[in-house]
């Protein structure tokens, strides 16, 4: 701020020198050859370089950085690879005119020019996260099968290292568990049988909340572990997915009955109103828990996120679906990524949530099912 001692003479400096620059910057101070060259754009101009200082932060910095990998770089107004511009950004998004079905053509033919299997990335922190889903996407679709966030560790350090998610898959926006090469799901029960566990690991958090150890919870299936990011908040949650209809009806069959033993238990007088209420409240058998956090959680270590992961993806090779809101930035499903799996944890198997699919319901009726394809081949006709 200039204080009001300065005198006239430097304001007329600042103010003359401002003029040359508004006026060069509308080129009337250009010569006749010094016009742009034809179809010059922010995208065939070397962008500002990205400070350290503007990456993601994260309680993961210590992995193996990449090697011999393709380096891309992202700031708001510009994507990079290997130090060249590929594509102007909208405020980090990419244009709709530049992707096609989750693919960005320009970015495709960079990466099938390098043909590297690994990709490094430098990512200003507030880039939405349709862009990472974009570019890690499009990559895939390549051939590059790992990929490193550059990141820097939490608070107001500079020092920078790497979090790392080799053998990614990208999944569409459902309800199923996608398929993650090399993991072994783990079933429904191993959760519940420690949800207690992770309820009291989340309850250390004080934004969490934490949901309730229920007793009655669905049998059968296996457990899609996500971790998701909205607005400001952050959530690692559990699902019973991948019924089969043979485990759909023993599971019906199995609340029927004992709907029918409390109803004969009550009629013998053997349990209270209050108990046939009670049980009756519960309800249908819990299928999901879902633990959410405030995004100041991922920040703090120890992270009451690590506690909540702990019980069931620190002691064995989890699969993990990474899922946001395209407009989330980078920097706060990366620093969820990292303190849910932070230093001296095992890495887990990753699956990115592409955000411009649409979500269909899982284990759908055979009713809905039909519903659906006949709109798909109404589509495919028209």
């Amino acid at each position: 701020m200039f204080a009001l001692s300065r005198s006239t003479r430097g304001i007329a400096v600042i103010v003359f020198t401002t003029l040359l620059t508004s006026l060069a910057g509308c080129g009337f101070l250009k010569g006749e050859g010094d016009k742009d060259a034809p179809g010059a754009s922010a995208a065939d101009e070397v962008g500002r370089p990205l400070n350290d200082m503007e990456l993601p932060v994260s309680l993961r910095t210590r992995d193996t950085a990449p090697t011999n990998a393709l380096q891309l770089e992202a700031t708001s107004d510009q994507l990079r690879v290997e130090g060249k511009p590929v594509l102007a950004l909208a405020n980090g998004k990419v244009p709709a005119t530049d992707q096609n079905n989750g693919i960005v053509p320009k970015l495709e033919a960079a990466f099938k020019a390098a043909s590297k299997s690994s990709l490094a990335l430098r990512l200003q922190a507030n880039l939405p996260y349709e862009t990472l889903a974009l570019i890690l996407n499009t990559a895939k679709q390549a051939g590059v099968m790992n990929v490193g966030f550059q990141v820097r560790e939490v608070g107001n350090s500079n020092k920078t290292g790497w979090l790392t998610a080799d053998n990614y898959v990208m999944s569409s926006k459902a309800d199923d568990a996608p398929n993650i090469p090399g993991v072994t799901p783990y079933q429904w029960e191993e959760f519940t049988a420690k949800w207690k566990d992770v309820t009291e690991a989340c309850r250390t958090a004080p934004t969490g909340n934490c949901a309730y150890a229920d007793a009655n919870f669905a049998r059968g299936g296996v457990l899609k572990i996500e971790l998701f990011s909205s607005g400001r908040g952050i959530n690692i949650d559990f699902y019973q997915r991948g019924l089969t209809p043979e485990q759909e009806a023993a599971e019906e069959k199995r609340r029927a009955k004992d709907l029918a033993k409390k109803k004969e238990d009550f009629l013998q007088g053997r349990i209270s109103n209050d108990d046939m209420v009670t049980f009756l409240l519960l309800g249908d058998p819990s299928t999901q828990a879902l633990f959410q956090f405030r995004y100041q959680e991922a920040l703090s270590a120890p992270s009451s996120l690590t506690g909540t992961m702990a019980p069931m993806c620190h002691t064995r090779k989890c699969g993990v679906v990474v899922a946001a809101d395209s407009i989330s930035p980078m920097v706060r499903v990366v620093s969820m990524m990292g303190a849910a799996f932070p230093d001296g944890t095992s890495a887990p198997a990753y699956a990115f949530e592409q955000p411009w699919t649409k979500k269909a319901p899982a284990n759908l009726p055979e009713w809905a099912n039909q519903v659906l394809e006949k709109e798909q081949a109404k589509t495919a006709t028209n």
